[in-house]
């Protein structure tokens, strides 16, 4: 968190949930809160409407994922039949945007279910589905993908202006999101109104390659599963060679700055924000979680239940220890010198000083002339993790670095 002067104030353990004054307050619990901005801020690329969002949380029982599962649900499904009702009277504009608003009612409803439970795929599919239907009007269409990668396949669409070669972006998740949140929170439809095309990819472990195929789990050398991207997006004639880059969100910070370290064919690289090391961020989460004896809030639930089966790991508790074995390996500390294509860093000051600090440091390193380092504050309304709740400012900053490195 910031303070009015713009200087970050430690919050404590919990600081990246509902901790500044861009957060809603429409809820007590501060998991709940934040992740109804994140919801409520995708109505800026209409995958969300604010009455819509603001109705659903008062039928929430705060901090009750099952209420915030069902009232989800029941919006989602109310969308979509306006959507299927407009399609069927040949209102294609209107089904379209009603489907987009679905998609991200669908993922709300489906976020606090975890790992083990049938109705996650289920939702995730009605999610995937209203997104391709809308998807299916987008002009040009959007392109469904299925990414070669070690005999088996990473999850993906592509969106492009038209047919022409032009600026790709390669636009990835961190731990938790999926490829069609991406599209409108991470860069998908602003890289359209820019002129760039978008290809949104999902690696291994994260939500839609592992819902498709839960062998694909989490690995530490994510330049393997990014060069798979990368020889796929040569193969598009819409996509200019010589610009390609690459953007990485939250866990998304560690694994593309990762990926670029070795991979020379990407032009640029943002990360929203940067992780120099998983395992000094989140370890003392470990700690956290063996001693909260069973008690577990909604984040160590989530990471016991829902993260962990995603590096092949599901047994919970009794698989804590060699998860941290795993979150050590990944580290960028050793490869500053190899991360040299230009990186624009976008850091959110509510990740807290010490997050901060091991940014800066580590940017601090980085030998291109061209690199940059924004943090954002209260005072921009983006302090929040990945900048939720204010799409437009974070997209701004990217495209207009983009157009200057890519010029």
């Amino acid at each position: 968190m910031v303070n009015t002067s713009g200087s970050v104030v430690d919050l404590g353990k919990d600081n990246v949930f509902s901790a500044g004054r861009s957060s809603t307050r429409a809820f007590k619990d501060g998991y709940f809160d934040y992740n109804f901005l994140k919801f409520l801020g995708l109505a800026t690329y209409s995958g969300a409407e604010i009455g819509e969002c603001f109705e659903t949380a008062h039928r929430i029982v705060d901090g009750d994922t099952e209420s915030w599962t069902n009232a989800w649900q029941l919006t989602a499904r109310r969308v979509e039949a306006y959507a299927d009702e407009a399609f069927a009277g040949g209102h294609r504009c209107s089904a379209k945007e009603a489907w987009l608003r679905a998609t991200t009612y669908y993922q709300a409803a489906f976020f606090v279910i975890h790992d083990k439970d049938p109705r996650k795929k289920q939702l995730y599919e009605k999610h995937t589905s209203c997104f391709q239907k809308a998807g299916a009007l987008f002009e040009p269409p959007l392109q469904v993908l299925s990414i070669p990668y070690e005999g088996k396949s990473l999850f993906g669409y592509f969106l492009r202006v038209d047919d022409k070669p032009r600026p790709t972006v390669l636009i990835q998740m961190g731990a938790d999101g999926s490829s069609e949140q991406i599209y409108f929170s991470g860069g998908g439809a602003a890289a359209l109104r820019r002129g760039y095309n978008a290809l949104i990819f999902e690696g291994p472990g994260q939500t839609g390659t592992f819902m498709r195929d839960n062998s694909l789990t989490y690995r530490a050398d994510w330049e393997v599963p990014v060069k798979a991207v990368v020889d796929y997006a040569l193969t598009l004639p819409q996509v200019d060679q010589d610009r390609i880059a690459l953007i990485g969100y939250s866990m998304g910070g560690y694994m593309a700055p990762r990926a670029v370290a070795f991979e020379k064919r990407i032009a640029a690289c943002i990360a929203s924000g940067l992780v120099p090391s998983i395992s000094v961020l989140a370890g003392e989460r470990i700690a956290a979680i063996k001693a909260a004896d069973g008690k577990y809030d909604h984040s160590q639930k989530y990471l016991l239940y829902e993260h962990m089966p995603k590096y092949g790991l599901h047994n919970g508790l009794d698989d804590i220890d060699e998860f941290g074995k795993y979150w050590h390996s990944f580290e960028l500390y050793g490869l500053e010198d190899k991360i040299t294509c230009p990186l624009l860093v976008v850091h959110a000051a509510a990740e807290g000083e010490r997050s901060v600090k091991m940014a800066k440091e580590f940017f601090a390193k980085l030998p291109n002339p061209k690199n940059k380092f924004r943090l954002t504050t209260e005072d921009d309304g983006a302090e929040m993790h990945c900048q939720k709740g204010n799409a437009m400012l974070l997209h701004a900053i990217e495209f207009d670095w983009l157009d200057d490195v890519l010029a």
